[in-house]
Protein backbone atom coordinates (compact mmCIF):
# COMPACT_ATOMS: atom_id res chain seq x y z
CA UNK A 1 0.00 0.00 0.00
CA UNK A 2 2.88 2.38 0.82
CA UNK A 3 4.34 2.12 -2.22
CA UNK A 4 1.12 2.21 -4.16
CA UNK A 5 1.14 5.51 -3.02
CA UNK A 6 -1.96 4.38 -0.33
CA UNK A 7 -3.87 2.63 -2.98
CA UNK A 8 -4.37 -1.29 -2.62
CA UNK A 9 -5.66 -3.27 -5.22
CA UNK A 10 -7.87 0.17 -6.55
CA UNK A 11 -9.11 1.23 -3.36
CA UNK A 12 -7.55 3.90 -1.64
CA UNK A 13 -7.03 3.41 2.00
CA UNK A 14 -4.82 6.70 3.01
CA UNK A 15 -4.59 10.02 0.86
CA UNK A 16 -1.30 10.04 -1.50
CA UNK A 17 -0.23 13.29 0.20
CA UNK A 18 -0.81 11.13 3.54
CA UNK A 19 1.74 8.41 1.87
CA UNK A 20 3.96 11.67 0.96
CA UNK A 21 4.24 13.11 4.76
CA UNK A 22 5.29 9.50 6.27
CA UNK A 23 8.16 9.91 4.17
CA UNK A 24 9.44 13.12 4.46
CA UNK A 25 11.57 14.08 7.70
CA UNK A 26 9.14 15.35 10.87
CA UNK A 27 11.51 16.49 13.09
CA UNK A 28 13.76 18.75 11.22
CA UNK A 29 17.57 18.94 12.23
CA UNK A 30 16.97 16.55 15.18
CA UNK A 31 17.80 12.56 14.75
CA UNK A 32 16.90 9.45 15.29
CA UNK A 33 19.08 8.24 18.59
CA UNK A 34 22.73 6.85 16.87
CA UNK A 35 22.96 4.69 20.35
CA UNK A 36 20.01 3.76 21.86
CA UNK A 37 21.00 1.75 25.49
CA UNK A 38 18.69 -1.06 26.52
CA UNK A 39 17.04 -0.71 29.97
CA UNK A 40 15.99 -4.02 30.09
CA UNK A 41 17.91 -6.78 28.73
CA UNK A 42 15.82 -9.58 28.99
CA UNK A 43 13.54 -7.69 26.03
CA UNK A 44 16.19 -5.68 24.20
CA UNK A 45 19.89 -5.85 23.41
CA UNK A 46 20.98 -1.46 22.93
CA UNK A 47 20.73 -0.75 19.59
CA UNK A 48 23.39 0.81 17.60
CA UNK A 49 21.97 2.34 13.97
CA UNK A 50 24.30 5.08 13.60
CA UNK A 51 23.74 8.60 12.38
CA UNK A 52 21.59 10.29 10.47
CA UNK A 53 18.35 8.96 10.27
CA UNK A 54 15.34 10.95 10.69
CA UNK A 55 11.56 10.89 11.46
CA UNK A 56 8.79 10.38 9.12
CA UNK A 57 5.02 10.01 10.42
CA UNK A 58 5.48 5.91 11.80
CA UNK A 59 9.09 5.15 10.19
CA UNK A 60 12.19 6.16 10.20
CA UNK A 61 13.56 7.35 7.22
CA UNK A 62 16.81 6.74 5.46
CA UNK A 63 19.11 9.94 4.49
CA UNK A 64 22.38 8.44 3.01
CA UNK A 65 22.90 5.94 0.42
CA UNK A 66 25.03 2.73 1.51
CA UNK A 67 25.95 0.54 -1.20
CA UNK A 68 23.69 -1.78 -2.43
CA UNK A 69 21.01 -0.73 -0.26
CA UNK A 70 17.78 1.07 0.26
CA UNK A 71 18.13 4.71 -1.32
CA UNK A 72 17.75 7.78 0.17
CA UNK A 73 13.90 8.82 1.61
CA UNK A 74 13.06 4.92 2.39
CA UNK A 75 11.13 4.72 5.84
CA UNK A 76 11.51 1.67 8.10
CA UNK A 77 10.09 0.10 11.28
CA UNK A 78 10.87 -2.70 13.45
CA UNK A 79 8.88 -4.30 16.38
CA UNK A 80 10.23 -5.55 19.47
CA UNK A 81 9.94 -9.17 18.65
CA UNK A 82 12.19 -8.38 15.80
CA UNK A 83 9.59 -8.09 12.79
CA UNK A 84 11.63 -5.68 10.21
CA UNK A 85 10.30 -4.21 7.37
CA UNK A 86 11.40 -1.48 4.56
CA UNK A 87 9.41 0.78 2.25
CA UNK A 88 11.67 2.17 -0.33
CA UNK A 89 9.79 4.59 -2.73
CA UNK A 90 13.05 5.20 -4.94
CA UNK A 91 13.56 1.69 -6.17
CA UNK A 92 9.89 0.62 -5.66
CA UNK A 93 11.04 -2.65 -3.21
CA UNK A 94 10.33 -3.51 0.06
CA UNK A 95 11.79 -6.25 1.99
CA UNK A 96 10.30 -7.49 5.44
CA UNK A 97 11.71 -10.29 7.93
CA UNK A 98 9.53 -11.49 10.65
CA UNK A 99 11.76 -13.41 13.04
CA UNK A 100 9.38 -13.27 16.34
CA UNK A 101 12.00 -13.72 18.63
CA UNK A 102 13.56 -11.79 22.26
CA UNK A 103 15.19 -10.24 23.10
CA UNK A 104 15.20 -7.79 20.44
CA UNK A 105 18.12 -7.43 18.29
CA UNK A 106 20.72 -9.52 19.74
CA UNK A 107 24.18 -9.41 17.81
CA UNK A 108 24.14 -10.52 14.76
CA UNK A 109 20.94 -9.59 13.88
CA UNK A 110 21.53 -6.58 12.74
CA UNK A 111 23.81 -7.55 10.10
CA UNK A 112 21.78 -10.63 8.66
CA UNK A 113 19.27 -7.84 7.90
CA UNK A 114 21.71 -6.03 6.30
CA UNK A 115 22.67 -8.83 4.26
CA UNK A 116 18.88 -9.79 3.45
CA UNK A 117 18.64 -6.16 2.10
CA UNK A 118 21.95 -6.63 0.02
CA UNK A 119 21.27 -9.70 -1.23
CA UNK A 120 17.71 -8.68 -2.45
CA UNK A 121 18.92 -4.98 -4.43
CA UNK A 122 21.71 -7.69 -5.83
CA UNK A 123 18.93 -9.81 -7.62
CA UNK A 124 17.41 -6.99 -9.35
Amino acid sequence: MLLGGGTLDGVEVLRQSTVDEAFTNQVGEMEFPAHIPTADPATTHELDLGPGLKWGWGLVLTTAQEPGMRAPGSGAWAGLCNTHFWVDPASGVTGAIYSQSLPFVPPGQLQMYADFERTLYASL
